[in-house]
């Protein structure tokens, strides 16, 4: 799970990065779903799809 969790973190796309460490707080809470969603699919096994990988 832990190496998972990191190639997770190394492929976030750079709005997902700058947009995590915004001001706004429209930017901030848009970057913070997506990031909930691919740690829910991290966890329930289906990271693949979302890292765009197979399996």
């Amino acid at each position: 799970m832990d190496s998972q969790l990191t190639a997770l973190l190394r492929r976030l796309p750079d709005w997902m990065r700058r947009d995590i460490a915004a001001t706004d707080p429209a930017r901030r809470e848009r970057a913070e779903e997506a990031l909930h969603a691919m740690l829910i699919a991290l966890l329930q096994g289906t990271a693949g799809s979302v890292l765009g990988q197979d399996g």
